[in-house]
């Protein structure tokens, strides 16, 4: 084989390969998410809440007691030990059972809140980078639409400016430079719009290069509407169902753990126990034991337990009302979204099968009476610009569409929901 064409092959796959490690697929968009601050964060809570469970319901460290009894300050035996009674023993607390028990349901309950936590901080972060890669993907071809238009701007600006140097044309020739004023005025605008998105999406993937930039298919979810689980189709089946998505997850934990801190409360106003056993001397010198069984009286519950009581009750009533708003909140997006993403596909569907083609006729039309000297370059010119337009407008009521699909899946994800 020619050895330039070997060095030009070799070349030209090592510029393809750039070109790819430079493109950010939304797969490794999303493998950076996991790796987000927030994510990482609510991992580090779970696997603390998961440590404390483990100590949740167990007896207290026993108590070292040491204790002198009888020591004499006067008299014969004055500040000395021999004469005194000492002892040398072990107490441990015993909570009643009921708080034992409570404290274990709280540290439960605090692990699946904390889960529940660490899922939603992980659907967030892949929300967030799903919605941001789209709008970059969706922008790059934009700005793909407004470089052709420039191209095809500066021709009509050598047309012109070879037309006024006949003697004719002046008006074409001072429209081509305005309209090559706006159309860099329009990419101006353009890509600053691309560096304020990939500054948001290296808040959550990390730091961007120049070059890498959103590329590859868009998923199936954003391609299709995703069709709704029976609990949005049956009113009583969603109202049945334990709250599977997983915001609401989150939010239903949140009573649970309000209802293990009434429950902590209640035992509050159980007897603990508290058992004693030493061994020692007394003052002969004769070996001797103790025994003592103590138990708390929770005998003024109106002025301690009750307030902690009705303080966890109240508690519980905010986080449950809490969870209602949340749910009415749940149903209000869901509703804006579909009835928002309803009207962006008649949009464009109206704008992909009549007005686009309507304009491609106005071009066709346009082209033949100035081909036929009836027509003027400006109404040609016109025509074209019309299409672009609405080539633009296509592009961004496909952004538009592919967010609130986006917003629509992720609002509807369980827990252990994964992309298609």
């Amino acid at each position: 084989m020619n050895p330039n064409l070997m060095a030009g092959l070799m070349a030209s796959l090592s510029c393809l390969a750039q070109g790819e490690a430079a493109a950010l697929s939304l797969d490794e968009a999303l493998s950076r998410a996991a790796r987000a601050p927030e994510v990482l964060s609510s991992q580090a809570g779970e696997a603390a809440a998961a440590e404390l469970s483990k100590a949740a319901g167990q007896l207290p460290d026993p108590r070292l007691v040491l204790s002198i009894d009888d020591f004499m300050l006067e008299g014969d035996q004055q500040y000395r030990f021999g004469g005194s009674k000492r002892m040398a023993g072990v107490m441990q607390a015993i909570p009643a059972e009921s708080k034992r028990t409570a404290e274990r349901r709280k540290a439960a309950v605090a692990l699946e809140a904390s889960a529940r936590a660490r899922e939603y901080a992980r659907l967030a972060a892949r929300r967030e980078v799903s919605l941001l890669w789209l709008r970059l993907y969706f922008l790059a071809q934009k700005e793909a639409l407004l470089q052709a238009n420039a191209d095809e701007i500066q021709r009509r600006r050598a047309a012109a400016t070879a037309m006024l140097a006949g003697g004719g044309g002046a008006e074409m020739a001072m429209k081509a430079l305005i309209d090559q004023q706006n159309l860099g005025d329009a990419l101006d605008l353009l890509r600053r719009d691309l560096q304020l998105v990939r500054a948001r999406l290296a808040r959550w993937i990390g730091p961007l290069p120049p070059s890498e930039t959103a590329s590859g298919a868009l998923p199936a979810w954003v391609r299709r509407a995703p069709a709704p689980s029976p609990a949005f189709l049956d009113a009583d089946a969603a109202r049945a169902e334990a709250d599977p998505e997983t915001e609401l997850r989150m939010s239903r934990s949140r009573v649970g753990v309000a209802e293990a801190e009434l429950s902590m409360a209640l035992a509050e106003r159980d007897a603990d126990w508290s058992m004693e056993i030493g061994v020692g001397q007394d003052a002969m010198g004769q070996a001797m034991m103790m025994a003592k069984v103590g138990v708390s009286l929770p005998l003024f519950a109106g002025a301690r337990q009750e307030p902690r009581i009705a303080a966890a009750r109240a508690r519980l009533v905010g986080a449950e009302a809490e969870h209602a708003m949340r749910k009415a909140e749940f149903t209000r997006q869901r509703e804006e979204l579909l009835a928002e993403e309803a009207a962006l596909d008649a949009m464009s569907r109206r704008l992909a099968r009549e007005t686009l083609p309507l304009l491609e006729r106005g071009i066709a039309l346009a082209e033949a009476a100035y081909s036929g000297g009836e027509g003027s370059a400006a109404a040609l010119v016109e025509a074209r610009e019309k299409r672009i337009s609405a080539q633009l407008r296509a592009v961004d009521l496909e952004a538009e569409r592919a967010a609130a699909r986006a917003r629509l899946y992720f609002l509807r994800q369980r827990g252990d929901a994964h992309h298609e």
